[in-house]
């Protein structure tokens, strides 16, 4: 939690600010369905989910386990929240129920233009892209998802992924369809490993696909040769 929580306010991560950030630890479905209508009412440009806990699939629905009194909700009552939305799943997707010690949900909500060059670039760069949205699933149906003493594996590694990316790329922005990618080649390069992470979005060109991070590197050496410009 405490990764993803700094990635977000990163420069990379674009630079959120930490109330735009909101984290229910084991909430009861109360609480957290009163988080949905808040967010569907607020009517925000994008926004991103991330989840880590038990969940299992039922009718080609994925349940999610949401606090110690075997509360659920399906994961479908968090999509649709945003005309761009992107949704991080680490949990299983089998058929089967098993006790977890750690449910959450922390969701970002963009509302706000900051002045600061990267966080302007961030979120032009989600305006831009289409309404869409897009689920990453830390492993393929009827498998379980693995944990290590650093938290859920695939989110680690979407994290290391988007990293070394960041270090040898020359595109302003990674995508998450690209962060995906990589994670999932760096998974197949470990053997204790056996999940098979799954990606659902639309098909569309690559700049008009929602970016996971932002290379301030880019932006930076852009901004000292005064050659870009954010208006329209």
């Amino acid at each position: 939690m405490n990764d993803w929580f700094q990635f977000f306010l990163s420069p990379a991560g674009g630079t959120w600010s930490s109330d735009e950030i909101e984290i229910l630890m084991n909430p009861t479905l109360s609480e957290l369905l009163d988080t949905i209508t808040d967010i569907e009412e607020a009517d925000y440009d994008f926004l991103i989910t991330v989840f880590s806990g038990h969940g299992w699939e039922v009718d080609d629905e994925t349940i999610l386990s949401i606090n110690w009194q075997n509360e659920t909700i399906g994961l479908s009552e968090l999509t649709n929240l945003s005309e761009r939305q992107l949704l991080l799943i680490d949990c299983c997707r089998g058929s089967e129920l098993l006790p977890d010690d750690e449910a959450f949900i922390e969701t970002g909500t963009a509302l706000s233009l900051s002045q600061d060059t990267i966080r302007q670039a961030y979120e032009r760069r989600i305006l831009d892209s289409i309404p869409q949205e897009v689920i990453l699933f830390a492993c393929d149906e009827d498998e379980p998802a693995g944990d290590s003493r650093m938290g859920g594996i695939y989110a680690q590694y979407l994290l290391d992924a988007t990293e070394m990316e960041l270090t040898k790329s020359r595109s302003p922005f990674i995508t998450v369809g690209k962060a995906h990618r990589c994670a999932v080649q760096l998974m197949r390069q470990d053997s204790d490993v056996a999940q098979h992470p799954q990606i659902r979005q639309p098909l569309c060109g690559l700049y008009r696909r929602l970016p996971l991070a932002i290379n301030p590197n880019f932006w930076q050496t852009e901004q000292s040769q005064n050659t870009f410009t954010l208006s329209r």
